[in-house]
């Protein structure tokens, strides 16, 4: 994979290797869909574009 020298390759994990069993027969797991991960991203995105200053009197 290029990256130009502005660009950062993020990943994105969950780890639910410590949810004990008991409460993962009530939910499932991953407890959200694919749309979240989605949403995460551009969240990231987000804070991390630079915004332009407000200009003081």
């Amino acid at each position: 994979m290029l990256r130009r020298p502005s660009e950062t390759q993020v990943t994105l994990t969950y780890d639910w290797s410590a949810v004990p069993p008991r409460i993962r027969q009530y939910i499932q797991f991953p407890p959200f869909g694919p749309e979240h991960l989605i949403n995460s991203l551009h969240h990231l995105a987000e804070l991390t574009t630079p915004t332009p200053q407000a200009s003081t009197p």
